[in-house]
């Protein structure tokens, strides 16, 4: 399997849409290679886009059908075993 046939993990997708949604919007430079500032409407454009990609992770999970497990459920369990 090549590189560009592998699935990409969760991590990996989520790096590359930090890449080209934040830090690109945030980095940008003008033709002469000067940084320029940050706009209020970009940062609010940079905002909306964490907060959907946060929401569309939230929406996977429940359609997984995930609910949150006890952090510590085996070392409960373990523990009143050497009871």
């Amino acid at each position: 399997m090549s590189e560009q046939e592998k699935p990409k993990s969760f991590m990996q997708e989520l790096d590359q849409w930090t890449e080209s949604n934040v830090f690109a919007p945030l980095l940008s430079t003008d033709e002469e290679g000067e940084s320029e500032e940050v706009s209020e409407e970009t940062l609010e454009q940079v905002k909306r886009d964490i907060r959907g990609k946060v929401l569309e992770s939230y929406r996977n999970g429940q359609a997984a059908g995930g609910k949150p497990q006890p952090a510590r459920k085996e070392w409960r369990h373990a523990k009143a075993q050497t009871r």
